[in-house]
């Protein structure tokens, strides 16, 4: 809506973490041996560290991830 395509939300007070989700735009990737455009999109995940290890904030990224990318897996 704002053409942002990518911000660093901020933590408040007594939220543990937020998820800043930037716009959808093509982009040139690399897609094993060839070159693409592809439709991303940046996704910035800001927690607490007192109260959230990285470790988990970086499998819970990894897991939405994978549900956008193959969204069918939400039924199962």
């Amino acid at each position: 809506m704002y053409d942002v395509e990518l911000f660093a939300p901020v933590v408040n007070p007594p939220e543990t973490a937020t998820l800043g989700v930037g716009r959808i735009v093509p982009k040139l990737v690399v897609a094993g041996e060839n070159m693409a455009i592809r439709q991303m999109m940046t996704l910035t995940f800001v927690l607490d560290h007192r109260v959230v290890d990285g470790v988990l904030a970086a499998k819970f990224l990894q897991r939405v991830k994978q549900l956008l990318e193959a969204p069918e897996k939400l039924a199962s």
